[in-house]
């Protein structure tokens, strides 16, 4: 059997997990965007359990009330400037963030576009 010698090269960056209530979704797209994320995944209508029991999924007619989890990675200086822009609202507003380290193969998807 051959040996591969071709090697798939990793580099370190940050994803951070964004859940929010609809009516706060706008901000965060906004946010993200500002701060440089040049991609991110955006679900709505998430159902599950938290802090203040469980949270249903599709609310019918109320968009706002539903849930929105926003996905991206980005170098951790960019995903600072994110949590730099979160406090204000997590302050006033319900929702949760996790941050956590993720290696990427494709490091070009992640960085901003040459002007």
């Amino acid at each position: 059997m051959a040996e591969n010698t071709t090697t798939l090269e990793l580099h370190p960056m940050k994803k951070i997990e964004i859940i929010v209530k609809g009516d706060q979704a706008q901000f965060v797209r906004d946010l993200m965007e500002r701060t440089g994320i040049t991609g991110y995944t955006m679900i709505r209508d998430v159902a599950g359990m938290g802090h203040h029991g469980f949270h249903e999924g599709k609310l019918l007619f109320n968009d706002t009330s539903s849930l929105v989890v926003y996905v991206a990675v980005a170098p951790e200086e960019t995903i600072g400037r994110i949590l730099k822009g979160l406090r204000p609202m997590f302050e006033k507003h319900p929702g949760v963030m996790f941050v956590s380290d993720v290696a990427v193969s494709r490091l070009e998807y992640f960085q901003p576009a040459a002007a």
